[in-house]
Order: C-alpha cells, then sequence, then structure tokens
C-alpha cells in the first residue's frame, strides 16, 4: 500500500514537471490562457469583498443610529411600506404619551432636523443639526468625548448651546479644541459645550458630520417647516434590553392609532419601524446584490474556462506525436488523462492566484480612497485558488479525455 501511495506520488510530481515544461514551452500563450482566469477570479473575488463590505457598511449605519430601539416617522404608512405623498402627524405629545403607556421603554428622543450654515472666525461649514433633548445620547448611543452633552436645564432653558460632531470642529476651528467657543448659525450666536464621539463613515455618509442642540433651541431658533408648535421630525424610542421589539411596536401602533383615532382601514398618519426591521430589511437588500454581482463576476469565470478547454484542445493537436511516444513507451491512459488535467489545474491556479493578489490590491484601494470596508478573507482567497482548480479540471476534462483516448499508432503517424 505504501508502495503504491509512492507511486501516485511520484506520477503526480511527474505530470506536474511535465505540465510546467509545456507552459514554459508555449509562456506566451500560457500567459495569454491565465489572462480570463486571472479576471474571472479578479471580479468574483471582487463582488464577495464587496458585498460583505455593503453588509457591513449597513450594519455600522444602523448601529450609529443606536440598538434596541425603534423610530416613529409622521409620514403615512399605507400597507407596510413608507409614503411621503402627504405629511402626517408626530407630536411631542405623542412622544409623552409613548414614554407612559409603552411596557419597556427606556428613554425617548424626540428631534427636529435642518440643514444650517454655520460660522466661526471667517469658516464656514454647512451641516446637519438636530434638535433633540438629553434623552438622545442614551437612546442613539452617542455621548460627548470632549466637554457635556446638553443637559435636561439646557432643553428647559432653551439654551443656545451645541455639541459639534468631530467633522464640524475640524471644519470651524481646525485642530483646536473647541469646547467653549462661540460661532453662529443663520447670526444667532451660539456656544459650543463638547465634542461627540468619533461614529466614523459607513456608504459614504459621514456620521460626524453633524451638530446636537437643545430641542427647545432649535424649534425657536431654525426649525420653520412643521406645521405645529410641538410638531417633530422623528423620535427615537429606545427600549430595554430583552424587551421584545414587535411587541412594543404593536402596542406603540395600537397607541398611536388611538390617539388619531385610526380606522381599521383607514391609512395611518405615522410608520413605526424597528432596529430589528432594518437589519433584516438591509441583510436580504445586500444578500441579493451580492448574488447579483458574483453571478455577473461568474461570467467572466465561465469565459475563462472556455478559454483554457479551447487551448488545451490545441494542445493535445500539437502534441499528438508526443502522446503517441509515451504510449508507445509504456504510459497508459490514465497518465496522458491526468497529465493534461494537471496542466489544466496548474493554468487556472496561476491566473487564479494572480486574481487574487489584484483582488486584494483593489480591496485595500477601496476601504482607503473610498472609505468603503471591502476585504477580502483569507476563507474567500482559499476558496477562489480551490476552484480555481476545479475550473481547470472541469473545463480540461475534455481535452484531456480526447488525449488519452487516441490510438497510439495513429498518434506516431502524425506530423
Amino acid at each position: 500500500m505504501k508502495r503504491s501511495l509512492f507511486g501516485r506520488l511520484d506520477a503526480g510530481a511527474i505530470n506536474v514537471g511535465i505540465a510546467l515544461t509545456a507552459l514554459r514551452t508555449n509562456l506566451m500563450r500560457s500567459i495569454l490562457t491565465t489572462l480570463g482566469v486571472m479576471i474571472g477570479v479578479f471580479a468574483v473575488t471582487l463582488a464577495v469583498a464587496v458585498g460583505s463590505g455593503a453588509q457591513v457598511s449597513v450594519m455600522d449605519s444602523i448601529n450609529a443610529l443606536g440598538s434596541n430601539m425603534a423610530i416613529v416617522f409622521p409620514q403615512p404608512d399605507a400597507e407596510g411600506g413608507r409614503s411621503s405623498f402627504d405629511r402626517g402627524r408626530l407630536t411631542l405629545r405623542d412622544a409623552r404619551a409613548i414614554e407612559r403607556s409603552i411596557p419597556g421603554v427606556s428613554a425617548i428622543a424626540p428631534q427636529l432636523r435642518a440643514s444650517v450654515q454655520m460660522v466661526a472666525g471667517g469658516r464656514r461649514a454647512s451641516t446637519t443639526a438636530i434638535g433633540a433633548t438629553s434623552g438622545f445620547g442614551a437612546v442613539a448611543g452617542v455621548g460627548a468625548e470632549s466637554g457635556r452633552f446638553i443637559s435636561e436645564a439646557d432643553v428647559r432653558s432653551g439654551a443656545r448651546v451645541a455639541v459639534l460632531g468631530p467633522t464640524v470642529a475640524r471644519k470651524l476651528f481646525g485642530t483646536f479644541d473647541p469646547v467653549g467657543e462661540a460661532f453662529r448659525i443663520d447670526r444667532v450666536p451660539f456656544t459650543v459645550i463638547g465634542v461627540l464621539e468619533t461614529k466614523g463613515s459607513s456608504f459614504g455618509n459621514d456620521n460626524d458630520d453633524t451638530i446636537v442642540v437643545p430641542i427647545t433651541a432649535a424649534r425657536a431658533r431654525f426649525s420653520n417647516s412643521l406645521p405645529g408648535p410641538d410638531d417633530l421630525h422623528v423620535l427615537y424610542v429606545g427600549f430595554d434590553d430583552g424587551t421584545d421589539l414587535e411587541e412594543s411596536k404593536r402596542e406603540m401602533t395600537r397607541l398611536m392609532r388611538e390617539r388619531y383615532s385610526v380606522e381599521r382601514r383607514d391609512v395611518q398618519p405615522f410608520t413605526i419601524r424597528t432596529t430589528a426591521e432594518f437589519i433584516e430589511e438591509s441583510s436580504q437588500v445586500t444578500a441579493i446584490f451580492q448574488s447579483v454581482l458574483v453571478a455577473i463576476a461568474s461570467i467572466s469565470l465561465l469565459v475563462g474556462g472556455i478559454g483554457i478547454m479551447n487551448i488545451m484542445l490545441v494542445s493535445v493537436t500539437e502534441r499528438t506525436r508526443e502522446i503517441g511516444l509515451r504510449m508507445a513507451l509504456g504510459a497508459k491512459r490514465r497518465d496522458i488523462r491526468n497529465q493534461f488535467l494537471v496542466e489544466a489545474a496548474i493554468l487556472c491556479v496561476i491566473g487564479g492566484a494572480i486574481g487574487i493578489v489584484l483582488a486584494f490590491a483593489a480591496a485595500a484601494a477601496f476601504s482607503v480612497y473610498a472609505d468603503f470596508p471591502a476585504q477580502v478573507g483569507a476563507g474567500v482567497a482559499t476558496g477562489a485558488i480551490v476552484f480555481s482548480a476545479v475550473i481547470g479540471i472541469l473545463f480540461g476534462g475534455y481535452p484531456a479525455l480526447r488525449a488519452s483516448r487516441l490510438s497510439p499508432i495513429e498518434a506516431l503517424r502524425s506530423e
């Protein structure tokens, strides 16, 4: 048994040596043949990396909002899908009713939002201002890295104070610590009381390009797009750990429908979404996105495999006399078959290895220049190499069988 095993290893080594010699003999043709597989493996590997990066980016975006919470929008919800044709209703009174009546609510964060122009010392910056209460930090998982966050006293007094995101702080004050400094929003003076913790970017959106001010100051100074005196743009509702978000959503929906006297078949003037729904929907979308990318990229790999088959058929034709000579010297049909299978597999593995190197480089470029977390994992790289060898065996199978079935006498007669 040991002798048989060593014999198979020797035969394999011989086939590898013959294959490498044949590839060196026709070096340019070998290089051109591997191009198809190289491009295919590169495209498929990068597609998997981009799809995985999209999932990570979406999860980062959801985590930046906060975990274990629900978001209420003042847009009508028709048959479970948001509709923005007409504005619905959402007020501070609704927020307080939810806080009082729904079990498991840990905090609420009613918000006003507006795009604002900021000026400080001759520097200008455009950003999104969030008018919030002191509970916003706990619900959305944000806090002040330096200075402090807005307090309940700030909200009650309508204080003109702001907590800046790191991006806005750099735009207005550079590397200087801005805490205690003054700036203006539409000619209204505000004072910096803190700088938010870094959230980073996700899906091309800078989560640090924002400021937080007391909701009362926002309503008084730059929020004039709402019809009512206590209307809101959005409401974050945080829940205790272990709370059933689906059950809480049903309770919130029931409460809000009662408050607005919504009949059974009427369209409700609000939309409620939970983070669990965001995660599920995002996972489905990114999975479809990744599948489409891989399917398109696989066409390149198929074309590369067809190219391998074509070149191997040409190689069999060119080396017919060599095949006949090997058979005459005692080589069995399986030896001839394995020789060409090994040659096709080596061609594909070389092309696959180069494709993976290029995919690593492209993924690194995405991460550095596009701020997109596309990474090629070790498992993906190993799988791509193995898949390349399988492609070589599959598409090299027919030429290898054709070579092994040649008649030794007819092969020796060929020129």
